[in-house]
């Protein structure tokens, strides 16, 4: 995977994409990402996200690939700019999502997925009532390692390990076997980044 992060759009943000266009041309990709916008700590480049996010979702759209979005307190934003694209083509995920029902609704609704991780085990995140009633279908496992750790491990390093936590909250949320989940959700991730598997 490949992309320029939206915490990375700076000053010199075009040579970072144009190096990112270059990689894309240069041999094949699974996925453009992360991508996105990103509103949590500055938005002194948020013009340039925004440029930058277009440009790279066109950049999936021609070498169809799937994208996987970072949409940290700009949910609505980056929902509106898959809007924009979507034509039945674009595919990808909605890496560690973290918005209410109404978002995960709608981004299911534009055919992408719903990137779930340590979060959906934090107690008062509000992430299990938010995709409680979104089909197991449309969810892909994560982990963000080294970042955002499940209990009982949150504040910690998080490991590749610790996803069976997830795994067994996302089964409690769902009221479905931990064997379902891991491979449902296994599925899914096949579907999004090998589309000749699913």
């Amino acid at each position: 995977m490949t992309g320029l992060h939206p915490c990375h759009v700076k000053q010199d943000w075009e040579a970072e994409l144009a190096f990112v266009e270059g990689e894309l041309q240069r041999r094949a990709w699974v996925a453009v990402g992360e991508i996105g916008l990103d509103f949590y700590w500055d938005r002194t480049f948020e013009k340039e996200q925004y440029v930058a996010f277009h440009r790279q979702v066109e950049w999936a759209l021609h070498y169809d690939i799937p994208i996987v979005i970072h949409s940290r307190e700009s949910m609505k934003e980056s929902i509106g700019v898959v809007k924009e694209y979507q034509k039945g083509a674009l595919r990808g995920i909605f890496h560690c999502f973290s918005g209410g029902a109404d978002a995960a609704r709608e981004i299911v609704d534009l055919g992408l997925y719903l990137g779930i991780g340590g979060v959906l085990t934090y107690k008062n995140s509000g992430l299990a009532d938010a995709i409680r009633d979104i089909p197991l279908e449309w969810l892909v496992l994560e982990t963000d390692a080294p970042y955002l750790s499940p209990v009982p491990f949150r504040g910690k390093r998080n490991e590749s390990s610790y996803l069976r936590y997830v795994v067994e909250k996302l089964a409690e949320v769902k009221e479905v076997s931990v064997e379902t989940v891991a491979r449902i959700t296994t599925e899914n991730a096949l579907k999004v980044f090998s589309p000749l598997a699913g």
